[in-house]
C-alpha cells in the first residue's frame, strides 16, 4: 500500500471511530485528526523521491527513541 493510501485508510478510520463518540468534543477531535490525515495524504503526492523528507510511517523507526549514546 502505498503512503497516500495508508493516510486515507487511516483518515477513514478515525472518522468511522469518529462517528461512534457521543461527546461532541472528542468527535469533533477525531475529525481534525481525519483532516490532518488526509492533508498528509495530499502531501505525500508530493514529495519526491529524493528521501529528503521525515517518513511519519516508517515502520523501521522505534516508538521511544534509546537513552543510550
Amino acid at each position: 500500500m502505498n503512503r497516500e493510501r495508508e493516510y486515507q485508510h487511516l483518515a477513514k478510520k478515525t472518522r468511522r471511530r469518529g462517528g461512534d463518540e457521543q461527546n461532541a468534543q472528542l468527535r469533533a477531535q477525531w475529525e481534525i485528526l481525519a483532516c490532518t490525515y488526509v492533508q498528509l495524504a495530499d502531501q505525500s503526492k508530493k514529495i519526491d523521491d529524493t528521501g529528503s523528507y521525515y517518513d511519519l510511517l516508517d515502520r523501521s523507526r522505534t516508538v521511544w527513541p534509546s537513552s543510550s549514546p
